[in-house]
């Protein structure tokens, strides 16, 4: 199932990934990676607003706020905050 992280404003697509969102420890945080184009070359920034749609039908378009960007891993950690 893909993932499609938009700009949280113009709604415009930056990357798509099929990974899974894995938990991350705090409440509401997770991980994911599998970015494409690679999530270190995109530009996001720490404490960024984005959006994350899942496409399917029924899927939810989420709120997210970035929280740590792995280069090496192509990752990114985020805390959702709302349905977009």
């Amino acid at each position: 199932m893909p993932y499609i992280l938009k700009s949280y404003e113009t709604g415009t697509t930056l990357s798509q990934t099929t990974d899974a969102p894995q938990a991350a420890g705090a409440f509401e945080e997770y991980a994911q990676a599998g970015w494409v184009p690679a999530a270190a070359g995109l530009g996001l920034s720490r404490g960024g607003v984005y959006r994350l749609d899942d496409p399917m039908p029924g899927g939810v378009k989420r709120k997210i706020k970035v929280v740590a960007i792995g280069a090496g891993l192509n990752a990114f950690t985020y805390v959702r905050e709302g349905v977009a």
